[in-house]
């Protein structure tokens, strides 16, 4: 009876079943064991949210001001040139906000359920998400301030048509990459490559430049401003297409998934790290941690993309001078070190929750694997000093800054890093890929402290040396930052205290998480 159960065909009809999985979406979070925690921190994520859609509006009427009064090109043109920029940084942006569908499908994978029709359903999703309309902040009011009352309303609507479609292709396109990425990181070059191909007019051609760059991409506005549907047209089709191949891609993906076998030929020789061993306890928990990192899939690749990220962005900062600025300096050279050092920290004990129950039987055993991730991630931070440093050689940077955010981000950063360790209670599988439930379930706390790591220090910094002298200011971060190492094993203490006393709770959420 079972067997005819699971094998017995859908026989709802395909559109009730795309609806009944969108509503079961939205009522995910709803059902989840911290649904009505951190209350705090979802107003915050709310509030930030406003902030951007006040600001987009903010740039609209300021570029549309500017925009008035050009008589160069029109306001319509002058928006198309800006598109392949704006689309640049939206594909980035939802690096941190969308999902793509082979991530969330696992717990429909049993039922008997049409695999495409969750696929299409989970698609729909994402094509209908509120991020995608949040650049209207920004393109409505450009519209109303530059296009309507010079142009006309017609102008105006197949403008606005042709944006939604663009934010729609870009969508489908960023759920492509990260599917891929997931699979290796060199697919990063894919984008590379898309986005080089975008950028020709500017080093290709006998007139390359900027100006060959604004006539390529006018031409869409022209075309708009005498009524032209060409352009809406040619995104609507590449819409339908680029669709279709992140459905056909994300069904392969999740077959590949579950049907992937591991065949080993041969027995290898493992390193075990046994120079660790002299280190006693916490030399033994940094053992656990390189096996952690070099033996499973998941952290592994988090790891190359980890130190892909800092090396392009090392590479870029040493190679062209666009991040010479005084604000690029400061957000570059602290990003850089972000990136590498709390790219696992920041889901601290994600992945341990696969065996906490283990280690929650002796005591004091999460106190000293807290001390072993704060010593290893200290010990990698020389990664990125070392690929920093022909910027110093080359005289762009001092080497009193580079010093200064190394035990700034040491310090301070992995101080706020730590503490989520005593909010995460989410399992990160260490090789499922394609179809784990890990993100799922959102720790807004969580979210705040990543904000603070991200944000605070280039606030800091700014204002220091608005303040003071630049030597002051990396002075005062290295003195921070010194003070949170000296006292690392007080606040460390103090995590472990805290995560203990919400032990039971955080099991539980890991268990569930893990099922």
């Amino acid at each position: 009876m079972a067997s005819d159960k699971y094998n017995m065909k859908c026989t709802i009809p395909k559109f009730e079943l795309i609806r009944l999985l969108l509503r079961h979406r939205r009522l995910a979070d709803d059902r989840s064991l911290s649904a009505k925690e951190n209350k705090f921190a979802k107003f915050f994520i709310l509030f930030s949210i406003l902030i951007i859609v006040i600001y987009l509006m903010g740039l609209a009427v300021g570029l549309s001001l500017i925009v008035n009064s050009d008589i160069t090109a029109t306001a319509t043109e002058n928006l198309c040139i800006g598109i392949p920029f704006l689309l640049l940084v939206d594909f980035n942006m939802r690096f941190t906000m969308q999902q793509t569908p082979a991530h969330i499908i696992k717990p429909y994978i049993l039922l008997p359920l049409p695999r495409y029709t969750c696929i299409d359903a989970f698609i729909y999703s994402s094509l209908i998400s509120k991020g995608n309309f949040v650049w209207f902040a920004f393109f409505l009011p450009y519209a109303l301030m530059s296009i309507v009352f010079c142009y006309g309303l017609a102008t105006a609507t197949l403008t606005m048509l042709l944006c939604l479609v663009l934010i729609l292709v870009n969508s489908q396109w960023y759920s492509i990459v990260r599917t891929l990425i997931n699979r290796s990181v060199i697919w990063w070059i894919l984008p590379i490559i898309i986005y080089g191909i975008e950028a020709m007019p500017l080093y290709i051609g006998s007139n390359a430049g900027w100006n060959q760059f604004c006539n390529l991409y006018s031409t869409v506005g022209t075309m708009l401003d005498k009524h032209n549907v060409l352009p809406i047209f040619i995104a609507i089709v590449v819409l339908v297409g680029i669709t279709a191949f992140n459905r056909r891609l994300q069904y392969v993906s999740i077959e590949r998934e579950l049907m992937r076998t591991e065949v080993k030929k041969s027995v290898k020789k493992v390193n075990k790290f046994a120079f660790f061993e002299k280190y006693g306890e916490i030399g033994l928990f940094m053992q656990l941690e390189m096996k952690l990192l070099l033996r499973n899939a998941t952290p592994k690749k988090a790891l190359k993309s980890g130190f892909f990220t800092m090396a392009m962005i090392c590479a870029s900062i040493v190679l062209s001078d666009v991040y010479d600025s005084s604000g690029m300096t400061n957000f570059w050279g602290l990003y850089a070190f972000m990136i590498f050092g709390t790219m696992n920290l920041l889901g601290l004990m994600s992945y341990e929750g696969n065996y906490i129950d283990c280690m929650l039987t002796h005591r004091e055993n999460i106190l000293s694997l807290l001390k072993a991730k704060y010593v290893f991630y200290s010990l990698l931070l020389i990664a990125p000093f070392l690929l920093m440093l022909p910027a110093v050689i080359s005289g762009k940077w001092s080497l009193l800054m580079l010093v200064s955010y190394l035990i700034f981000t040491m310090g301070f950063q992995y101080f706020i890093a730590f503490q989520t360790a005593v909010y995460n209670k989410i399992t990160v599988p260490l090789n499922t890929k394609m179809t784990d439930k890990a993100g799922l379930k959102t720790n807004y706390i969580q979210l705040v402290l990543v904000a603070i790591v991200f944000i605070v220090p280039n606030i800091l910094v700014n204002i220091l040396q608005s303040l003071f002298s630049e030597n002051i200011a990396y002075l005062t971060m290295l003195l921070i930052g010194l003070g949170f190492i000296a006292t690392h094993r007080l606040w460390l203490r103090n995590v472990y205290n805290r995560l203990m006393k919400r032990k039971y709770a955080n099991l539980e959420g890991f268990i569930s998480s893990r099922q």
